[in-house]
């Protein structure tokens, strides 16, 4: 297939290729170039004009939780539940969603059925059960939700579970979250040896944290993301958040605030947050009764209060600006949808958040592609740059996502998608 009149925007934070031709073999990009540098056409193969459109990676969802949602369905509705949160990704424009974390049979079988399924959807990476304390989160008391985690106190048993885990999964994730040394928080020797299995087995590690030394000892320890904005000491001080970014570029960790994660936590049950998620074209007022009907909603969040929340988002949006000048590399990823009318809605809202947050917008794009696959080591075929050699994966938009994060965002902009080379246009959108 070859796309044509289409300005190029490859991912790697380079120039744009204005008026291009891209072909695409076997799933793959094959070739880039000016049009004006393009051989005379042979005929063969199917040819797309996209009239002036822009031609981006495929987003990344890099931090949700598809197993463990559909763990709340009947068991025999929850491999079809997550294939069509999947195909529902696709359709947003997200081309491939990293689970953080649920019970690993539903995740094989979500796979599984996938691998035979001839619609199109967005492909799925997962980590399985995550590595917490005892009775840690997100297990706390509830024996029901122990599928999704190992408990542990014992760094050989961890070491060892995670070289049997290691051969089913994508990556691991590690919950380092609570008062060191009470038995909820994962021991720092235990989160040692599951880094240490883990890349042994050639898998990255990702670990969620809480502060900011929570930060510093998985960094220590040879974590490969740190997965949410962490709550500082000092609100009013960005001197945290500085050091932090320090570190993380130093040893080239990525940063995944979730910043959609603690809006919703924090204004969770307040009528004015869904008004402005209306007004901001992220709900309808026919979405509204849905989302106040959720159990959850106005509810205490469990282990993370509205008070917390408010301070790590207040905090994130003051200081990822900085963070990214210095050079960490941000990831983007929603967690929960709590709020949200479906989880691939909480993703781009979370890409507007980076943009008001002082994000450039070619660093935006990047949080939400190439980096998300980097994060978790998929970077070895360039997944999330549309380069010669990497997975066909793409999203055409009508206009420029470099002039105004709407146009990456708002699905009236979007044209059609590539997945694996597979292409799903809207012929009848209108292009600027």
């Amino acid at each position: 297939m070859i796309i044509r009149n289409v300005t190029v925007i490859d991912g790697l934070e380079t120039a744009p290729i204005a008026d291009a031709e891209v072909v695409v073999t076997d799933g793959r990009f094959s070739a880039i170039r000016p049009a004006a540098d393009a051989p005379p056409s042979t005929g063969d193969g199917a040819v797309f004009n996209a009239r002036g459109g822009y031609l981006v990676p495929g987003l990344w969802e890099s931090h949700t939780h598809l197993g463990g949602h559909a763990y709340a369905k009947p068991e025999n509705e929850r491999t079809k539940y997550v294939s069509q949160l999947l195909t529902d990704f696709l359709d947003v424009g997200v081309t491939n969603v990293v689970d953080l974390g649920g019970p690993l049979e539903v995740e094989l079988a979500a796979r599984d059925y996938r691998g035979k399924a001839t619609d199109a959807a967005a492909e799925l990476f997962f980590a399985g059960p995550v590595f917490t304390g005892v009775k840690g989160w997100p297990v706390l008391d509830d024996p029901a939700r122990a599928p999704i985690a190992y408990q542990t106190d014992n760094p050989d048993v961890a070491y060892r579970q995670v070289l049997e885990l290691a051969d089913q999964v994508d990556f691991i994730k590690c919950i380092y979250d609570g008062e060191p040394g009470a038995p909820d928080k994962l021991s720092l020797d235990a989160l040692k040896a599951i880094v240490a299995a883990a890349h042994e087995k050639g898998k990255k590690v990702l670990v969620h944290v809480h502060e900011r030394i929570d930060v510093e000892e998985a960094v220590a320890s040879g974590a490969d993301g740190i997965e949410h904005a962490f709550r500082p000491q000092d609100p009013g001080s960005t001197a945290e958040a500085r050091d932090v970014a320090a570190l993380l570029a130093e040893t080239n960790t990525y940063y995944c605030p979730t910043l959609v994660t603690w809006e919703q936590i924090a204004h969770n049950g307040e009528a004015g947050y869904l008004r402005q998620l209306v007004d901001d074209g992220f709900a309808t007022h026919d979405d509204i009764p849905q989302i106040t009907g959720r159990p959850i909603y106005g509810r205490e969040f469990p282990r993370h209060s509205a008070r917390d929340s408010h301070v790590r988002f207040d905090y994130a949006m003051r200081t990822l600006a900085l963070m990214h000048d210095v050079g960490v590399k941000i990831t983007a990823g929603s967690d929960v949808a709590m709020l949200m009318p479906s989880p691939p809605v909480a993703l781009l809202r979370e890409l507007l958040l980076l943009a008001k947050a002082g994000l450039p917008l070619p660093a935006v794009l990047a949080a939400g592609t190439r980096h998300a696959a980097q994060k978790i080591g998929k970077q070895a075929t360039a997944p999330g740059t549309i380069t010669v050699g990497s997975v066909a994966d793409a999203l055409l938009l009508d206009a420029d996502p470099y002039a105004d994060i709407a146009h990456l965002i708002d699905r009236s902009h979007h044209i059609g998608t590539l997945r694996a080379g597979r292409p799903n246009w809207d012929e009848g959108h209108p292009r600027a």
